[in-house]
């Protein structure tokens, strides 16, 4: 508990700063008097603000015009973000323009400010667009019936209090309509605090009515109730490969539990514990695109993951890459091992994907 406090704190503090900072730098720009400088200033200052009042919605509302206001602000956060980030080419342009004793108009300010809303506005509407990522994946070992088959690897959904109900059934109509033999989803199911279960779990009975779907648990399952999430997707009929082994038409899919860190020894205990068999190809869920070498050492065809959402919103991308490398996003090989990364198809936060669209990546297999 000390240490939400201590982070809520810290984070309350850092948004202060930024909104502080961009208060000044817009006010400077478009050289507001005494009081608009002032009410700049307490507007900017509403977002942390805002941010604290998210924290307690998602602990404490559940229902009603909690997860509305809950959507709200974070719709607002992100876009202040883009704000934020205009403030600093705004800020460079405004010290270049003192350095040369030359006065930056008004306009320059008031085309930052638009673009920063432009761009903010993209990205909202690219977060609810699904696009289909196509890829090819040899799987040797694997029986020839595997030949051309297909997979939708779905990622992120983060059902919640953004990604609700209508969410979850637009992307099983997604799926529905490609029709692929079988769905990989690689954890994140759910967003966290705990939410009302039932409508996602009848949205996803529809899809495991007609096709069978493997899942592993990320690491925002934990941030609600996990087992009341974990119980929803049993009862959608969904399989849960919570550190679990299962064979599908003589392949080994199995999964591992989200854990931290790169090289975790748990998530190597985990692998190892599978028992996987080196005479048959095999297909390992890991949330995060991580324990790379444990997989090779195990025999891993491979791995598919998420997690990432490839930063989501520009310019996270760079956040995520340095993060992660070239297995932040797309398909790579470590070794022998395949890794394929999806961007995720839902939102954590602000429901933004700008530059970086919700995805669903249709797997298609080839045994030559």
């Amino acid at each position: 508990m000390n240490s939400r406090i201590i982070f809520v704190l810290v984070a309350f503090a850092f948004l202060v700063g930024i909104s502080y900072f961009t208060a000044k730098i817009y006010s400077v720009g478009f050289r507001f008097n005494g009081q608009t400088t002032k009410f700049t200033f307490l507007a900017f200052l509403l977002i942390p603000l805002l941010f604290v009042a998210s924290m307690v919605v998602t602990r404490s509302v559940s229902w009603g015009i909690g997860p509305v206001m809950y959507t709200a602000i974070q719709i607002i956060a992100g876009t202040g973000l883009y704000i934020f980030f205009g403030a600093i080419v705004l800020g460079i342009i405004l010290a270049l323009g003192a350095l040369t004793n030359t006065l930056i108009p008004t306009i320059v300010p008031l085309i930052i400010f638009g673009l920063s809303l432009l761009i903010a506005i993209t990205g909202l509407f690219q977060a609810r667009t699904i696009v289909v990522t196509n890829y090819e994946v040899s799987l040797p070992n694997a029986p020839t019936s595997w030949d051309g088959k297909q997979a939708i690897l779905v990622t992120d959904t983060h059902f919640g209090f953004v990604n609700a109900g209508d969410f979850s059934d637009k992307v099983v109509d997604k799926i529905l309509s490609i029709n692929p033999d079988f769905v990989l989803h690689a954890g994140d199911f759910y967003d966290g605090p705990s939410i009302d279960t039932a409508p996602i779990t009848t949205s996803w009975k529809r899809l495991t009515e007609v096709l069978p779907v493997f899942y592993t648990p990320g690491n925002h399952e934990g941030y609600g109730t996990y087992e009341a999430f974990i119980k929803s997707t049993r009862d959608a009929n969904i399989t849960v490969l919570d550190d679990k082994k299962v064979e599908y038409d003589g392949v080994q899919i199995a999964g591992i539990t989200y854990r931290d860190g790169k090289e975790s020894a748990e998530a190597t205990a985990a692998i190892e514990g599978l028992g996987f068999d080196a005479n048959k190809a095999s297909i390992l869920i890991n949330h995060p695109p991580t324990s790379l070498p444990a997989a090779h050492n195990n025999g891993v065809s491979l791995m598919v993951s998420g997690h990432t959402h490839n930063g989501q919103f520009w310019p996270l991308n760079y956040v995520t890459r340095a993060v992660y490398g070239a297995f932040s996003y797309g398909l790579n090989t470590y070794k022998n091992v395949q890794v394929l990364t999806s961007r995720g198809v839902g939102t954590f936060g602000p429901p933004f994907r700008t530059f970086n669209q919700s995805e669903l990546v249709l797997i298609t297999f080839k045994t030559t």
